[in-house]
């Protein structure tokens, strides 16, 4: 098989990978066919049907173990928009990390070069330009911190749920 025709195939696997991927009706097919396409997935990681993961270069995004994603949530690892306007400007690739314990919310655009922190909680419709410390709540267009997971489940009405989710070992015991 010529060069031409490999790359071909591999690009058309990929693609194909990628739709199955996105529209898959179950979360483990989903995590498999992202991984197979190169997105580092850690275990128990659940992806909402039509969450878009990085198509051109998905070994960019690392979701590590317990992260939840909502629906049609998107991750990417590249900016093009300043080459669309001109050819000179690069088209730009970052790294994504969303760290153990996430959580991203439907609808959610995580862009390039962003860390999502351990146990943070970005809103839905939310669009991330910057680093989400461990523990934080983001939200808006860009997103921004406006609360820490602590504090949230400090409130009066959340008290017997944040004894039973750290019984669980869902979130770290406060001493």
């Amino acid at each position: 098989m010529n060069l031409y025709k490999r790359v071909r195939y591999s690009m058309t696997l990929k693609t194909i990978l990628h739709v199955a991927a996105m529209n898959s009706p179950h979360n483990a097919l989903s995590v498999m066919f992202y991984r197979l396409r190169g997105t580092r997935i850690g275990r128990d990681v659940g992806i909402g049907t039509g969450t878009f993961i990085e198509e051109s270069r998905p070994h960019l995004v690392t979701i590590e173990d317990g992260v939840n994603i909502g629906p049609k949530a998107i991750i990417v690892a590249h900016d093009s928009s300043y080459h669309c306007i001109r050819d000179s400007f690069p088209i730009l690739f970052g790294k994504v990390l969303i760290k153990s314990k996430a959580y991203v919310g439907a609808g959610a655009i995580i862009l390039p070069g962003v860390t999502v922190g351990w146990g943070s909680i970005v809103a839905a419709g939310a669009v991330v330009t910057k680093d989400v410390d461990d523990g934080a709540i983001v939200a808006g267009v860009p997103a921004k911190a406006i609360s820490t997971v602590e504090e949230s489940l400090a409130r009066p009405e959340y008290s017997n749920v944040s004894e039973l989710q750290a019984s669980m070992g869902r979130i770290p015991k406060t001493p």
